[in-house]
């Protein structure tokens, strides 16, 4: 009984922290993936909660959010947007080459060839899975797991349980990193778009010189030729250009945990 009423205080408190990393499980490439089974998520979720619970708890807790209820549901809010917020601007550079293998797919004629993809739940064709899972390699291999958990760990250092306000949504930089995701995505597909290019107006001639070709069927293989070979050759250049906007990006986020203290 002297168990039950020590902890009984805690239970909410320890909620309120649990949710917070639980909104980090919601946009952050791999940790959102329904591939990983949701019971080792859960799991997880809740032994990191009882990590960081203690150094929460030195920070300072919500005493009064115990009982009231539209109080718990508006300091849980809070502590979820902090998760949401770290997942989505983690999420948005794999997000950004996603869409440039979508362009390149779809002005290679491979939109309507599409497979599920296990990793976003949905269907995807074949050169946007690709990089897809090209970027989520890149994004282990560049600490950014390491690198969200540690952002995480820095906002209950920052900002206690409870005091996590409109103010702090850090809307400019998800509108910059936004904007630099865009330009990733261009970036990638530009090769591949411009050789498209060529080979559409080399087929052009060719239809214009020898109208006896029956140039739709094989100017269809020759894009997809032509597309694919282009981007074996620009791998490289892809990877290196995702890894400096992976970099960029992890930078940003921490530097705006930093930047919560001043509040």
């Amino acid at each position: 009984m002297p168990i039950i009423e020590y902890l009984h205080p805690l239970v909410v408190p320890f909620a309120f922290v649990l949710t917070r990393i639980l909104g980090l499980f919601m946009f952050t490439p791999l940790l959102s993936s329904t591939v990983v089974p949701g019971k080792f998520k859960t799991l997880f979720a809740f032994m990191f909660a009882l990590a960081v619970f203690p150094t929460a708890a030195r920070n300072g807790l919500p005493a009064s959010a115990a009982s009231d209820i539209a109080t718990i549901g508006m300091v849980m809010f809070g502590e979820l947007l902090i998760g949401v917020v770290l997942g989505l601007l983690a999420g948005l550079p794999i997000a950004a080459l996603q869409m440039g293998g979508f362009i390149m797919g779809y002005q290679m004629g491979l939109g309507l060839a599409q497979a599920y993809n296990p990793e976003m739940d949905g269907s995807d064709d074949v050169i946007s899975q690709l990089l897809f899972f090209m970027g989520i390699t890149a994004y282990i291999a560049a600490g950014g797991l390491d690198t969200v958990f540690v952002a995480l760990l820095g906002t209950f250092d920052r900002v206690p349980v409870g005091a996590f306000a409109g103010q702090h949504v850090p809307l400019d930089l998800y509108v910059g990193i936004l904007s630099s995701g865009l330009e990733l995505a261009i970036r990638v597909a530009a090769p591949v778009l411009g050789v498209i290019l060529l080979a559409l107006l080399a087929m052009g001639f060719v239809m214009k010189t020898m109208p006896q070709i029956n140039i739709l069927s094989v100017g269809f293989a020759a894009k997809i030729v032509a597309g694919l070979a282009m981007l074996a050759v620009s791998v490289s250049a892809v990877d290196s250009a995702l890894r400096e906007d992976l970099f960029s990006t992890l930078d940003q986020i921490l530097g705006w945990v930093d930047s919560l203290s001043s509040h």
